[in-house]
C-alpha cells in the first residue's frame, strides 16, 4: 500500500483507524521511526469503547514527557498505511489539546513489514515482505 506525504513537512501525518468494542474512531497519526512502541491519544480508545483496566501495564514515554509513564491499551484493531493490526498494544497518552496529531505510529506497528520512505516522490510504501527463494534455506 502506498500513501503520499508532503516531503517539505516537519512531521510524516497518516491518517489512521482504531477500533473496539463501541466502533472506530479516525487518528491523525505522526510517523515516528524514534518510538519503540505505538502511542494514541488516551480519548481516543476511550471513544472506541476500549477501556483500560487500572492494573493494566504501563509504558514510560521518553521524548513525549520525559519520565511520564502511560497505560497500555488493547486495540480490537488498529490500521494505517493500508495495514492492520489486531490485539495491538497502544500505550494511551494525554498529549498536550494544541499537538495536531493524535498519536505516533512507533516501530512496534511497522515490525516484520517492508517501509519505504521517498522523501523525493512524498510516497510511504509499506507492505509485507517477500519471500526468500529457496523457501527451504
Amino acid at each position: 500500500m502506498t500513501t503520499r506525504f508532503d516531503p517539505a513537512a516537519r512531521l510524516i501525518h497518516l491518517t489512521g483507524y482504531l477500533t473496539g468494542p463501541a466502533g472506530t474512531v479516525d487518528v491523525r497519526f505522526v510517523l515516528d521511526t524514534g518510538a519503540s512502541g505505538t502511542v494514541v491519544r488516551a480519548t481516543s480508545p476511550a471513544a472506541a469503547g476500549i477501556v483500560t483496566p487500572p492494573g493494566a501495564p504501563r509504558r514510560r514515554m521518553h521524548g513525549l514527557a520525559a519520565g511520564a509513564t502511560a497505560p497500555v491499551a488493547r486495540v480490537r484493531h488498529l490500521l494505517a498505511v493500508g495495514h492492520g493490526r489486531a490485539d495491538f498494544p497502544a500505550a494511551a497518552f494525554d498529549f498536550a489539546p494544541t499537538r495536531p496529531y493524535d498519536g505516533l505510529l512507533g516501530l512496534d506497528f511497522f515490525r516484520g513489514l517492508v517501509l519505504k520512505l521517498d522523501f523525493a516522490g512524498g510516497v510511504i510504501t509499506l507492505r509485507p515482505p517477500r519471500p526468500r527463494w529457496p523457501f527451504w534455506r
